[in-house]
């Protein structure tokens, strides 16, 4: 009740902000971390005070066998002070990384929290171990003591037939270890952004420029330049990793060799079966959406045909995705246009969901603009329940990057509505439902552009871009899915990943799917590559259930349906505290029916007819 009391006085406070933000017509652009440290001293004194509450944990050992201790202990582990201290320093070194990855300050502080880590895991080795020596009726009798009723779900663990943890010896020896994990990732960071170069283009008035991600973006999307310059762009772009795509491979298959280790250790045949099994998600999703996506290759080859003949090509190549078939152009959008777009096509979710928006916006917790030490892409995060969520962006001002905002506005309201919603043991939604609150938020932003267009040249720009949002969601997505499938089956058969031969398969699946509509530069097969997702171990999937998951949200919303939005707001605001489909059912959706992905196709489908009947009449009237 009290964190509930403090959150709701938090978005009072920036409510007013809001207000006062609204007026300067201006948003604030940039975090100032100093929010959460004033200083790298007061970080570290909170960090040496954690490290000596750790050895508290001392005073549990042999105690776990009744459900005072085991609550006890629990309670201590993940939902007081020590939590709540860790929480605050993850979330500073993770921010200041994310605005600089070279700054030698937030290494040093993430290499602490690794050693943290690392005590922690082996001062509570002994932990599992000592619950699960219990028999099965003795667990399910302690958890079902009343001090464990409101922790149904986040305890279910200690009672599931299929946990099998290690013990006690194995448990220090893997925290022994851990220090040494992550090293790939890691290295990939370096390598992704700091030390692989950019390739150069020498401009048409004879400059030469670095090929950054918003210089090529900018390039792409621009009509001053040939199609040939672009056709050579996109190929420079796609090299970048050419030179050192064994050194890629070989981070790539020392990450997933991790990540198969730890699932023999944890009693799984394979990484996915442990993944899924972490996320509480049925095996068989995986399957139906490969299945589903297949079956439907046919209607996103015929959006890329119908785009091609739009624009009157007989070879449409990747970069030709990037020009619009309608002449309309909305040019670049200034960044408080754009959410002042995005808050009107999300007005439709009500005015508390508004309010707790603009909240969000107006706090300095949003940092919009790219630089050159900034992480690439976009991202939220709200490790630390006594703040309002985190939103990085690298805001250009194009169409994407609009959605953009919803999208990671999706996430930041998902994770306040919960907070302020639910106990601490359910404020941390997975993946597999946050990405829902993401997609849903960008299906009604382009529903919104469409709507409100005025005239078919102007629809037709936006019917494209959500088009391109659920090519780009769903089957890019099960694309790289497959894809992931395919070399972690070969690390767990004791093969090697080899830089050239995953290419050549990435390449492959690429004309498996997109067919002759697009045809690919050599140099598209080691975009691969770049792909940061591939490190965070069957992930990428969860991108195409999102969509299909938010298709059927959206359209209830859009179309009025009784209860749509209330139910949709209920699951946001239910957080994690039951199994993915259990929470999606709130929202009127079974993840574990097949009919649920068919729908999906059929509601990507209905967005391709209506955009061949579009390019057709602006082929007749040209």
């Amino acid at each position: 009740m009290l964190r509930g009391l403090a959150l709701f006085l938090t978005l009072a406070l920036l409510l007013s902000v809001v207000v006062t933000a609204a007026s300067e017509e201006t948003l604030p652009t940039t975090w100032d971390i100093s929010s959460v440290y004033a200083s790298v001293d007061e970080w570290q004194a909170d960090y040496d005070t954690v490290m000596e509450m750790l050895n508290n944990y001392e005073q549990f050992r042999g105690k776990l066998n009744n459900a005072q201790d085991i609550y006890d202990y629990l309670q201590f582990a993940y939902y007081t002070e020590l939590t709540q201290l860790q929480n605050k320093l993850r979330l500073y070194a993770d921010l200041g990384s994310s605005l600089d990855s070279t700054d030698p300050v937030f290494t040093r502080l993430n290499a602490q929290l690794s050693a943290m880590n690392t005590k922690e895991a082996q001062i509570t080795a002994f932990a599992d171990p000592e619950i699960f020596s219990l028999s099965m009726e003795e667990r399910e009798a302690i958890f079902s003591d009343p001090l464990f009723a409101d922790y149904t779900y986040a305890v279910k663990y200690y009672t599931d037939p299929k946990s099998q943890p290690l013990g006690e010896e194995a448990n220090t020896a893997m925290a022994t270890i851990s220090m040494a994990l992550g090293y790939p990732y890691m290295a990939f960071q370096r390598m992704e952004y700091v030390e692989m170069p950019y390739p150069t283009v020498t401009m048409p008035d004879g400059t030469v420029q670095e090929l950054t991600d918003a210089a090529y973006d900018d390039i792409l999307h621009s009509d001053e330049y040939t199609r040939e310059f672009k056709a050579e762009v996109n190929k420079l772009y796609g090299s970048r990793a050419k030179d050192y795509i064994d050194t890629m491979a070989t981070l790539l298959e020392g990450n997933a060799k991790q990540a198969y280790a730890s699932a023999l250790l944890s009693h799984f045949e394979t990484t996915r079966e442990a993944q899924l099994y972490a996320y509480d998600v049925d095996p068989s999703v995986y399957d139906m959406l490969i299945e589903c996506a297949h079956e439907g290759i046919a209607d996103y080859q015929r959006y890329y045909r119908a785009h091609a003949r739009g624009l009157g090509l007989d070879e449409q190549y990747p970069f030709d995705m990037a020009t619009y078939v309608s002449d309309f152009n909305p040019g670049k959008v200034d960044y408080d246009d754009a959410v002042a777009e995005v808050t009107d096509a999300l007005s439709i979710l009500g005015e508390d969901y508004i309010d707790t928006f603009k909240g969000i916006l107006s706090s300095g917790h949003v940092d919009v603009y790219p630089n050159v030490t900034k992480t690439t892409g976009a991202f939220e995060t709200q490790p630390s329940y006594d703040y309002l969520p985190w939103v990085l962006f690298n805001y250009n001002g194009y169409a994407n990057d609009v959605s953009t905002i919803a999208h990671e506005m999706g996430h930041a309201m998902y994770d306040a509505l919960t907070t302020a919603n639910q106990p601490k043991q359910y404020r941390s939604p997975t993946i597999f439902t946050q990405e829902v609150a993401s997609t849903t938020n960008e299906l009604i932003y382009y529903n919104y552009k469409m709507s409100h267009a005025s005239n078919d040249d102007e629809k037709l720009y936006y019917l494209q871009n959500a088009l391109d949002l659920f090519t780009g969601t769903f089957f890019n997505q099960v694309l790289f899915a497959e894809f992931e499938d395919d070399f972690y089956r070969i690390v767990e058969a004791g093969g090697a990943l080899d830089g050239e031969a995953l290419s050549d398969r990435y390449l492959e699946l690429l004309n498996t799917y997109r067919g002759d509509t697009v045809i690919s530069f050599p140099e598209t097969k080691y975009r691969w590559a770049d792909i940061p997702h591939f490190y965070y171990v069957y992930y990428v999937y969860q991108y195409a259930t999102s969509i299909s998951y938010a298709a059927s949200i959206a359209q209830g919303i859009l179309n009025g349906e009784e209860n749509a939005v209330e139910n949709y707001l209920n699951f946001l605001k239910a957080g994690h505290s039951a199994a993915p489909q259990t929470l999606l059912s709130i929202a009127g959706v079974d993840p574990l029916n097949a009919k649920t992905y068919h729908a999906a196709m059929d509601y990507f489908k209905g967005l391709v007819d209506e955009y061949e009947r579009l390019v057709d009449i602006k082929i007749q009237n040209s």
